[in-house]
């Protein structure tokens, strides 16, 4: 409710905060078993170490 009584709709409250850096939402088809192991991938990216991650990456894409 605003001062008047009235009920909001929407828009920013008092004492939120912009946060920077948000994550796009992205989308992508996928059997179940690969999107298993995307899922486990992406979470090792967001909550693991990513440079690891990364590095994982460029050693399996090298030419062999």
């Amino acid at each position: 409710m605003n001062k008047k009584g009235e009920p909001r709709h929407g828009g920013m409250q008092k004492g939120w905060r912009k946060v920077e850096g948000t994550r796009e939402q992205k989308q992508m088809r996928a059997y179940p078993d690969e999107w298993e192991l995307i899922q486990r991938f992406a979470k090792l990216v967001k909550y693991g170490d990513k440079a690891a991650c990364k590095k994982f990456l460029d050693e399996q894409e090298q030419p062999k």
